[in-house]
């Protein structure tokens, strides 16, 4: 999957229940532009992609749409849709306040809270539920926020613990970078400053921390997860053991 950035299978991860998170079936990556012809043979072969779902908003798949891959569905969810400036050029992102860490702790506030962020998970979640037979790759633009976090719900949905939710979430620091070298090297040469280009390295990279706020953020406006799941994502209470029926072994 070598032109297919940040790409895993979330699947064969235990769970707490003593099963394993089927495997071939959530995919996660970064955007699904330009991709090798093997790439595709092997999402189609391999893992028998139905759907693809982009968290991306319409600056980003306007100006770099998504290939068009034979018979798999498409459908964009803009969860950034109440956030300003999110999906913007990396120029624009650092002409913002405060710095890139501290912004990086304010988007995962976001992507608990805006109702833009919870009707996009719900939708996310609901499509999922609705089509157990049909594996899904789910991506943004780097596949490390919009989807390290969409990749969290899932899994925690399914009894992983934590830890092994933050193992997989930091998988993406090793996964994207030569792309993020790519990147740096690009606006190098638009003219950033060491200083700004480190503020980008900050915002291209994960942070334990970053999750972990978001779950506190969970615990703390909707009583724990089950809370968010419920009266957050407005899903039913059949949810967790649909969940664990249709994608835990």
């Amino acid at each position: 999957m070598e032109s297919l950035v940040n790409f895993r299978d979330i699947g064969n991860i235990p769970t707490s229940d003593g099963k394993l998170v089927k495997p071939n079936f959530f995919l996660r990556s970064g955007e699904v532009v330009n991709i090798h012809q093997s790439t595709v043979d092997s999402l189609l072969n391999e893992y028998k992609l139905k759907t693809i779902i982009d968290f991306r908003g319409i600056k980003e798949t306007s100006e770099r749409p998504d290939d068009t891959l034979n018979g798999v569905g498409y459908v964009n969810i803009d969860i950034l849709k109440d956030v300003k400036g999110q999906g913007a050029s990396f120029e624009d992102l650092l002409k913002g306040a405060g710095t890139a860490d501290t912004g990086m702790l304010e988007l995962y506030e976001e992507l608990v809270l805006t109702d833009g962020a919870r009707k996009g998970y719900q939708q996310f979640l609901e499509m999922i539920i609705s089509n157990p037979a049909s594996p899904v790759l789910f991506h943004c633009f780097a596949g490390k926020d919009r989807t390290g976090f969409a990749a969290a719900i899932i899994l925690k949905s399914l009894g992983v613990s934590d830890n092994l939710i933050y193992d997989d979430y930091l998988k993406t620091n090793d996964m994207r970078k030569k792309a993020n070298a790519a990147i740096v090297a690009d606006l190098k040469t638009k003219g950033l400053t060491d200083e700004q280009l480190n503020e980008v390295l900050v915002m291209m990279n994960v942070d334990k921390r970053y999750l972990e706020h978001s779950f506190r953020v969970i615990d703390k406006e909707f009583g724990g997860f089950e809370g968010y799941i419920s009266d957050g994502l407005k899903m039913p209470k059949e949810f967790f053991s649909d969940m664990k029926h249709h994608f835990s072994a």
